[in-house]
């Protein structure tokens, strides 16, 4: 049995063609909402990924000596300093770093500069932004935007309706946390990418296929994407494990097709293993383990390999206190931020009813479920929970495409679609308003909703974006900065709807079965 039971769009080649000019709008209108508030500030994440990157074109060593000062998320081993991230991100950035190295041999990267004045206070010099923001919009708001049309066109399949799948990926996209963090070099937001991609190579090219070197090939290539998510972001191993367990339901040869997913995983093992060694000297020991930090309070003592008890990293038992806050308290819930999320648990009522994508139901519900209680299980210190300095738990992001597929079957019923536009409403403003005037959440607001977001835009502090150089060459400040932003979206949103409309059945509700009445 086939996993879908909407129309293929192959059988209606108007359909086909209409998609296709909606989706490029759509993804622009996207990049556009991403790189124009990709920041120019200090951040110690996105800092600790990019210093290996720019230590290994410019250096030829994965130490960042030459860029820690003053660096917070570092660790130190054997007399030299390191970053104390998983390094998937970082060796995604060499390629990148090194090709504008070529282009601009006269911008290379050095580390925080120190005010002249104050001590203790640092910034990035402003020649070293563009590099920066170049590499963040390559890797980071790209694939976004590209994921946010590749889950727009699943969701069509699944449904029939190019028009609210087209609404529930534009609010993936720009009304919850993703897009907060489809603007910084963080991992989380790639990790996403990297697991959606390898569930759509599932469940496309291997779910109730005829055993084949094209699924075998599939399957591996879904555990290369989900084997380098793990070495960006270790956490997404319990992700990755569920798409291991929903390719056993969906393949004919089930132990064979695993076989080649976990080979697909091996390359990414391989580099992770390699880099410990070259700079631990042990080929399970990572950068946590010898984090040096005043903001973190971390002691990990590891075993001959590398190994170290996962109790010493602060894991501990859920707290109702922990699973509260990250998800309907004031300081990091992302219900909070993203009150659309609440959908979820209504669309996965709905999704059960189709029982021909029960495997998907399974796989949608056990990921956003487990995530949360791994999130609500890390301890209550900078590096927790709270995420340091985030937008709700930014540890979150990468289960936020499979929180939105459930909502899509929730789309049939009259007053949900209510609650989904007046919600989805809500989340994209209040995204709006952190990424084009505050951006992440101090640790130390209890409350960054009401104290940081409303205040920050009402007043019109609004963050300067396209890294200095729209506001150098226009001088244009507060509300003022934003108005060529909200002409071109406009534009684009306008055509978008245009398209939508000339074809009337793409906007039509959605029956039981998923198919456009």
């Amino acid at each position: 049995m086939q996993p879908a039971a909407a129309p293929s769009p192959a059988d209606d080649p108007a359909l086909t063609t209409q998609r296709e000019k909606i989706g490029l709008p759509f993804f622009w209108l996207l990049v556009l909402a991403y790189g124009f508030f990709i920041p120019a500030i200090i951040s110690w994440n996105t800092e600790s990924h990019l210093y290996p990157a720019f230590a290994i074109v410019d250096h030829g060593t994965v130490r960042i000596d030459a860029y820690q000062q003053g660096l917070g998320d570092k660790s130190y081993y054997g007399g030299h300093w390191y970053s104390d991230k998983a390094p998937g991100l970082a060796f995604l950035a060499v390629p990148v770093y090194a090709g504008l190295r070529t282009l601009f041999p006269d911008a290379k990267i050095a580390g925080f500069k120190l005010y002249k004045n104050i001590a203790g206070y640092y910034y990035i010099p402003r020649d070293q932004t563009y590099l920066r923001y170049a590499i963040t919009y390559l890797l980071v708001a790209l694939p976004s935007a590209a994921l946010a049309i590749l889950l727009w066109l699943f969701l069509a399949r699944l449904s029939g309706s190019t028009g609210w799948s087209l609404a529930v990926a534009a609010v993936y996209a720009l009304g919850t946390t993703a897009y907060a963090f489809s603007i910084w070099y963080f991992s989380h937001q790639i990790c996403a990418v990297l697991l959606f991609c390898a569930f759509l190579l599932l469940f496309y090219r291997v779910r109730d296929r005829v055993p084949a070197r094209s699924v075998y090939l599939a399957a591996a290539a879904a555990g290369l994407a989900a084997g380098y998510s793990i070495i960006s972001e270790y956490p997404t191993a319990v992700i990755a494990a569920g798409l291991g367990l929903y390719l056993l339901a969906v393949a004919r040869s089930r132990w064979r097709t695993a076989a080649a997913f976990v080979a697909g995983t091996v390359p990414s093992g391989l580099l992770l293993l390699g880099y410990n060694l070259v700079a631990f000297g042990r080929p399970f020991a990572t950068g946590y383990d010898y984090v040096h930090s005043d903001a973190y309070h971390v002691h990990v003592s590891t075993g001959p390999l590398g190994f170290a008890n996962p109790f010493a990293y602060a894991i501990q038992a859920p707290t109702l206190d922990s699973i509260w806050q990250i998800t309907l308290g004031a300081y990091r819930g992302i219900f909070v931020v993203t009150p659309v999320l609440l959908l979820f648990f209504v669309g996965a009522f709905y999704m059960w009813q189709r029982r021909d994508l029960r495997p998907e139901w399974w796989l949608c519900v056990a990921v956003v479920l487990v995530y949360f209680l791994i999130d609500a299980a890390r301890g209550p210190d900078t590096n927790g929970w709270s995420g340091g300095s985030s937008v709700a738990s930014r540890h979150l992001v990468p289960m936020l495409p499979f929180m939105m597929v459930p909502m899509i079957f929730g789309l049939r019923n009259q007053t949900f679609r209510i609650a989904f536009i007046v919600l989805g409403a809500i989340s994209i403003a209040l995204m709006f308003m952190t990424v084009s005037s505050t951006y992440l959440f101090p640790y130390t607001d209890k409350n960054p909703v009401m104290n940081e977001v409303l205040p920050n835009f009402f007043s019109g502090q609004v963050i300067p974006n396209w890294v200095y150089i729209w506001r150098d060459v226009t001088h244009l400040t507060g509300f003022a900065a934003l108005l060529p932003f909200f002409a071109v979206a406009g534009l684009l949103t306008a055509r978008i709807v245009w398209l939508l409309w000339d074809r009337q059945s793409v906007m039509a509700p959605l029956t039981a079965e998923g198919e456009v009445r």
